[in-house]
């Protein structure tokens, strides 16, 4: 006698799947451009050649974009998406712009 085993795998309606790919197309790069800008600074503060800062910061945020992407589409809770990747975002960016005072 065999028994079928069933994985229980939550279900998302068609407007979460919008949502979410929504939350992690936008949200993912306003995440991803506060970071290019942050390690932009960062690296310039470092004495880095601002073109060899500008190119490192492009990619790391290109890493980063592709990161919280997927993150957005696993995870379950739309509202912590949205607030992780806008609020980081702009505090990233917020943080970049006073880096950027203080080097001037």
């Amino acid at each position: 006698m065999s028994q079928s085993t069933t994985i229980a795998t939550p279900s998302r309606s068609r407007r979460q799947i919008v949502l979410h790919v929504l939350a992690a197309m936008f949200g993912g790069y306003v995440f991803a451009w506060g970071t290019v800008a942050l390690a932009t600074c960062l690296l310039f503060a470092a004495k880095l050649d601002f073109h060899d800062a500008e190119f490192l910061g492009a990619f790391i945020g290109l890493l980063v974009y592709v990161t919280v992407f997927l993150w957005s589409i696993a995870t379950q809770r739309l509202l912590r998406v949205w607030i992780v990747l806008f609020g980081g975002g702009l505090l990233m960016a917020g943080a970049a712009s006073l880096v950027q005072s203080l080097l001037a």
